[in-house]
C-alpha cells in the first residue's frame, strides 16, 4: 500500500512492494540521509500528562512559597522543593522531546549498516521520529510504520501528522501507515532490512506481548537484518527476548540522558544465514 497525505486508510489493503535488493557497499549514513532533506517536521510533546503533571508540582511549590511569603503557612522547604523537582524534571522532559530524542536518534542511526535501498518497519512509530530518519537514510527503500496512535503517549500522534512530517521531508511517497498492535503486525515474513522502536515497547504491560514483539521483529527480519530499539525500561528483557527469538549480535548500551528518563539502546542482528 502506498500512503499518501490524502488518503489514510485504517489497514491496509495489501502489503507494501518491498525495494529491490542491490548489490552495493554501505555507504555512510550522514551523505545517505542528506538526499531526502527537505524541511523541518514537528515530533511533538512526549508523555504530555507526565509533563503537565511536574509542571503542576512546579507551580504548586510557586504556591507554597507565595504562602510562606505573606508569613500564613511555613512552607519554605517544600515550595523550593517542589520548585525544583516540578519545574527541573518538565524542563528535562521538554528537552528530550523538542532536541535530545533528535540528538540520540541521528546517533542511533547513524551507527548501523547502511545501503540505502533498506525496507524498514517502525514499531509505535508516532510522529515518525525513527521512521523518517531512517527513510531519509535509504531513499531506495521503504518506510512502513505500525501505531495505535494514542496521544497520551505523544501528543498529536496519528497518521495525517505522520504524513505530513514525510511530506516535509521529502519522503512521503515511500511511507507506509499501519494502524494495529505492534505484537502482533500483520507484515510477512522477512519483510524488513531493519526494525525500529523508540519509547514504545514499554507501554505494553503485559510480559507475553512484550516477548512477541521482539519474536516478531526477528520474523519480519530478513537475514542480515537489524533490530535497533530506544527505551528507558525493560531493556534488560528485551536482550533476553532477542537472544531467545535467535537473533545474533545482541547488546544494550548504557545509559544516556539525552532522553528523559535516561534511556539504554538495544541492538541485534538476524543471522545472515
Amino acid at each position: 500500500m502506498s500512503a499518501r497525505p490524502d488518503h489514510v486508510p485504517d489497514e491496509p489493503d495489501t502489503m507494501p512492494t518491498t525495494s529491490p535488493r542491490r548489490l552495493a557497499a554501505p555507504q555512510p549514513a550522514g551523505a545517505v540521509r542528506s538526499a531526502g532533506r527537505r524541511g523541518r517536521p514537528s515530533y511533538g510533546l512526549d508523555a504530555p500528562p507526565v509533563v503537565a503533571g511536574y509542571a503542576g508540582l512546579g507551580l504548586l511549590g510557586i504556591v507554597f512559597l507565595i504562602l510562606t511569603a505573606v508569613g500564613s503557612a511555613p512552607l519554605l522547604g517544600a515550595g523550593f522543593g517542589f520548585c525544583a523537582v516540578g519545574w527541573g524534571t518538565a524542563a528535562l522532559l521538554l528537552h528530550s522531546s523538542l532536541r535530545g530524542k533528535r540528538l540520540l536518534r541521528d546517533r542511533v542511526l547513524d551507527a548501523l549498516t547502511w545501503h540505502g535501498d533498506e525496507d524498514i518497519v517502525d514499531l509505535g512509530t508516532g510522529r515518525g521520529l525513527m521512521l523518517l530518519g531512517a527513510a531519509q537514510r535509504a531513499p531506495q527503500g521503504s518506510a512502513t510504520g505500525i501505531d495505535l496512535w494514542r496521544s497520551i503517549d505523544q501528543a498529536g500522534s496519528r497518521p495525517g501528522q505522520l504524513l505530513a512530517n514525510a511530506a516535509a521531508l521529502g519522503v512521503a511517497d515511500r511511507v507506509h501507515v499501519v494502524t494495529g498492535d505492534m505484537s502482533a503486525p500483520q507484515l510477512p515474513d522477512a519483510c524488513a532490512d531493519l526494525v525500529l522502536a523508540s519509547l514504545s515497547v514499554h507501554n505494553i504491560h503485559d510480559r507475553a506481548k512484550r516477548r512477541a514483539v521482539i519474536e516478531n521483529a526477528a520474523r519480519m527480519l530478513r537475514p542480515g537484518g537489524q533490530l535497533a530499539i530506544i527505551d528507558f525500561a525493560k531493556t534488560a528483557e528485551y536482550v533476553a527476548d532477542a537472544h531467545g527469538a535467535g537473533l545474533t549480535q545482541v547488546s544494550r548500551s548504557g545509559l544516556t540522558a539525552l532522553m528523559w528518563p535516561p534511556v539504554r539502546v538495544v541492538t541485534a542482528r538476524k543471522p545472515a544465514s
